[in-house]
């Protein structure tokens, strides 16, 4: 029998290719590390490696692969990153004086405002501290928002989470806590496994400060320029639980309106069991309420034929609550769901209270680009409380839950992709209370459209509120043309009383990496508000981000800054960022300075070798890379790019060798007079890395990471007559292609 080439394989690498490792013997009896011939224990299995090409083929019968889903990332290549410390932050001021020409009131206002996200990375664990600090006017606010630490448990595609945490929202309302939580962690499943935070859409009249507060903290904060304006980044503090809005506008008038906010149920694929167990105590956040103990489960379970079947549960000593539902995918009409929750709650007073809430979701994306959704809760009886409404009332037997809780809300969104013509979105909530005939509402409206390289947009939003006497309605209209790297900018808005505010500037990117963006409008209002104008710039840097802007209208003027950005502490140094994410990698290529990163504006390798990649995707592989023409003339990567797969929470290292030293074309001949032979390896002797290269022909050698003086090992042979050693001193640079020529004899 003649001999053939196979490969060398192991069976951890036939593993992580997908073989069914437990359906042989002969491969599970092997040693981890050893090579295996598959080919002969793997009936039908056969590989054959093309010369032509380069390329080896491998071949396996259906059945001896594992059933892996598109997309899948094996386990082995998860990656728990490095031991360090972090801190994310965003800090935003402004500073404004006011001298209001319908009165005598002059006043001066300065705001501040700190979200700090801290923490340590041990291993999987992962330790987080989220805080907040706000000044306004001299008052000082320090908020702790929550401590938690947790890990993946990935036998169960779960997380761990210890401390403060928020129940899941999917069944219930979602509430904060203070104990432990095991939950199904979807990233951990590939992306065709998997079966919300909401955005915001509103209306500024002028240049606006926009707060975003969910459970009495504020969780979000910017500015944002007149017209309609969305906000898509939230990062809530619970799955659910409703978010007001406030857009306090430049003269300082406010308006505000609540986004009800609730994560819908998904279905889940037959057979994927989603579940979330919660124990501890309930947190009030900044309310004076009770923190009862609790325990909390909920499960959603794929059935066959489109089903799915979810239910929970939740009890404490003073309330319980059961809740049950049906899924079911119908096809062409849509995905619907329905389910019940029965509560009793003790309330103040020892008063005894019992009701039904009934919820209904529908969903359906047609083929004609429209996602329709209808969310609709009905609280059938006066006597149902969810856990938060009944915890507040026991606190404070005078608390407007006492009379006035949450009855029914409808919530109902419609978008609709119109092709080349744009699309249009439609947005309308209710809701309404017991014991009170008053209704909130709000409508959103709009239309996004573009005439060649014109983009328009129309916008338009209603909100009412029991306490209000009036409606506040707004119709925005707002145009951009492009001029090369500028853009002309017009806004258009308007209220029910006709009041009018008009905007016309310029918007652009300046710098090598787009990093810096900047705006400057001219504006004026009508019914006497008159001029206004502003100048805005920000600025994304390697080591963090800037803004800087100024406004200032009939009745004053305002300053507004920000800075946001993190730091890591790790084992080869302290590393400044852009805002970190929650996951990130952690470049590691020493004497690369300055080289940027791709598809990371403004990222760029410091004095120590390190750079920060962030907002990487967790249990996702991640393609790291560095642009090669950004490094200087002597250094020289072996690979320009690393590819990575942090879990949650993870910094991982991204490790990229470099070869520092002078890049040389030398000419090697022997001592006879020879050159070189075409196909010998030259080694760089006395370094910490072994560098080598191949010999072209002529005794052409072409080899990067020299150091002025050293020594060259050469080989093209075993004997002794075919090796050699170049002793070598570089001569100066003569010319600005960054490559030294030099002579040498190999003796």
């Amino acid at each position: 029998m003649g001999e053939s080439l196979v490969p060398c394989l192991s069976r951890v690498q036939l593993e992580d290719m997908g073989v069914r490792i437990d359906s042989f013997p002969a491969l599970k009896m092997a040693p981890p590390e050893a090579c295996v011939a598959f080919d002969d224990i793997i009936p039908q299995a056969a590989s054959h490696f093309d010369f032509a090409d380069q390329t080896l083929i491998m071949s396996f019968p259906q059945a001896a692969m594992k059933q892996t889903a598109r997309g899948t990332v094996p386990e082995s290549q998860w990656d728990e990153g490095v031991n360090a410390l972090l801190v994310d932050y965003n800090f935003s001021g402004s500073n404004a004086s006011y001298d209001a020409h319908d009165s005598e009131t002059s006043y001066n206002s300065d705001s501040y405002y700190l979200n700090l996200r801290s923490g340590m990375n041990l291993g999987a664990w992962r330790l987080r501290n989220y805080s907040t600090w706000t000044r306004n006017d001299g008052n000082n606010t320090w908020d702790n928002i929550g401590t938690s630490l947790s890990r993946a448990i990935v036998p169960l595609k779960s997380q761990l989470t210890l401390g403060d945490t928020s129940t899941a929202g999917d069944i219930f309302d979602s509430v904060q806590m203070r104990g432990v939580q095991l939950t199904s962690d979807e990233e951990m499943l590939p992306d065709s496994q998997r079966g919300f935070a909401p955005v915001i859409r509103g209306i500024a009249k002028s240049n606006a400060e926009v707060t975003v507060e969910q459970n009495n903290y504020v969780i979000y904060r910017t500015f944002v320029q007149p017209g309609a304006f969305e906000i898509n980044d939230l990062y809530p503090t619970s799955n659910s639980g409703d978010l007001t809005v406030t857009i306090k506008e430049s003269d300082g008038s406010e308006q505000k309106f609540v986004q009800p906010f609730s994560s819908v149920a998904l279905l889940q694929r037959e057979g994927h069991l989603k579940y979330s167990l919660s124990a501890g105590e309930y947190r009030a956040g900044n309310y004076n309420s009770a923190e009862p103990k609790f325990g909390q489960l909920d499960a959603m379970y794929g059935l066959p034929y489109g089903f799915t079947v979810y239910g929970g549960a939740i009890f404490s000593d003073d309330y319980y609550s059961l809740a049950g539902g049906l899924g079911k995918n119908f096809g062409y009409i849509g995905a619907i769901s329905i389910d019940v929750t029965q509560a009793k709650s003790k309330l103040a007073n020892e008063e005894n209270s019992e009701g039904q809430s009934y919820r209904f979701l529908y969903s359906k994306s047609f083929n004609s680009g429209t996602d329709f959704r209808l969310l609709g809760y009905k609280y059938s009886t006066s006597g149902y409380y969810t856990f938060q409404e009944a915890t507040d009332v026991r606190s404070d037997a005078d608390s407007s839950y006492s009379q006035y809780h949450k009855r029914s809300q409808i919530q109902g969104n419609v978008t609709q992709q119109l092709g080349a013509w744009g699309s249009v979105y439609f947005n309308v909530t209710q809701q309404d209370y017991w014991n009170d005939e008053g209704k909130q509402r709000s409508l959103n409206a709009g239309y996004n459209g573009r005439i060649g390289r014109v983009n328009y947009s129309v916008a338009y939003t209603w909100t009412k509120s029991p306490e209000w006497d009036e409606s506040d309605r707004l119709l925005s209209f707002s145009m951009s043309i492009p001029l090369g790297r500028v853009w002309s900018n017009y806004h258009l808005t308007t209220d029910q009383h006709g009041r009018t505010n008009q905007q016309l500037g310029v918007s652009g990117t300046a710098l090598e990496d787009h990093n810096l963006n900047y705006s400057v409008q001219e504006g004026y209002g009508s019914n006497g508000v008159g001029n206004s104008g502003s100048v805005n710039l920000d600025y994304q840097g390697g080591v963090g981000s800037a803004s800087l802007g100024y406004n200032y209208n009939r009745d004053g003027q305002q300053v507004n800054y920000g800075l946001r950005g993190g730091v890591i502490a790790h084992s080869e140094g302290i590393t400044l960022s852009q805002p970190l994410g929650e996951s990130m990698a952690i470049i590691s290529a020493p004497g690369a300075r300055g080289a940027h990163v791709i598809n990371n504006g403004g990222v760029e390798v410091d004095w120590m070798g390190n750079a920060v990649v962030p907002y990487l995707t967790p249990y996702r592989e991640t393609e790291v890379s560095l642009r090669s023409d950004s490094l200087n003339n002597q250094v020289d990567l072996d690979t320009a790019s690393v590819n990575v797969v942090p879990t949650r929470g993870a910094i991982v290292r991204a490790r990229f060798d470099t070869r520092v030293g002078y890049r040389v074309l030398m000419n090697l001949t022997q001592a006879n007079g020879k050159a070189v032979p075409f196909g010998a390896t030259a080694t760089l002797l006395d370094t910490t890395k072994e560098f080598s290269s191949i010999v072209g022909e002529d005794g052409q050698l072409y080899i990067s990471g020299m150091p002025e003086k050293g020594a060259l090992q050469v080989n093209w042979g075993k004997d002794q007559a075919q090796q050699c050693r170049v002793a070598f001193t570089l001569p100066e640079q003569q010319d600005n292609t960054g490559v030294v020529m030099a002579n040498a004899v190999c003796r």
